[in-house]
């Protein structure tokens, strides 16, 4: 009996688990959502002030956007997050000392051989995009995986 009420508990969370997103992939994907129906405006919600004056709006905005585009939709860039332990301790190291422990590491692929990088930071009211990065695949590899 102890063992049916486990799996019957168990059931809903096993189910559920799939549809889940952290926040921080959740964040990466409506900014590409937005990017693709071309809402500049609310794209820029999803950034920092200083990201954005690094990269003018509606430049970024169309890559974003060409890039869901490239790869058939938002869902098949392959979000996910990926925890310190399974990138370089360096890359740790730095986004510690830069963002106090408080950041997320999400990775998607744009085309068969580049990799995006975002790093995301949990402001006081909301998550921002603060860094993102392209790079081909072995180099991502090679230097941001453990």
């Amino acid at each position: 009996m102890q063992r049916l009420v486990i799996v019957i508990l168990c059931i809903p969370v096993l189910l559920l688990s799939g549809c889940l997103n952290p926040a921080a992939v959740s964040v990466v994907s409506d900014m590409y959502e937005a990017a693709l129906l071309e809402n500049d405006e609310l794209v820029a919600t999803y950034f920092s002030e200083d990201y954005l004056e690094k990269h003018p709006l509606e430049e970024l905005s169309d890559e974003l956007a060409a890039d869901v585009r490239n790869r058939g939709g938002v869902n098949l860039l392959n979000m996910k997050e990926l925890q310190g332990r399974n990138l370089q301790s360096e890359i740790v190291q730095a986004l510690n000392d830069t963002y106090a422990e408080d950041w997320s590491f999400v990775v998607l692929q744009t085309d068969d051989d580049t990799i995006q990088t975002w790093v995301v930071k949990r402001g006081e009211t909301q998550y921002y995009i603060v860094e993102g990065q392209k790079m081909n695949v072995d180099t991502y590899n090679g230097a941001v995986l453990k």
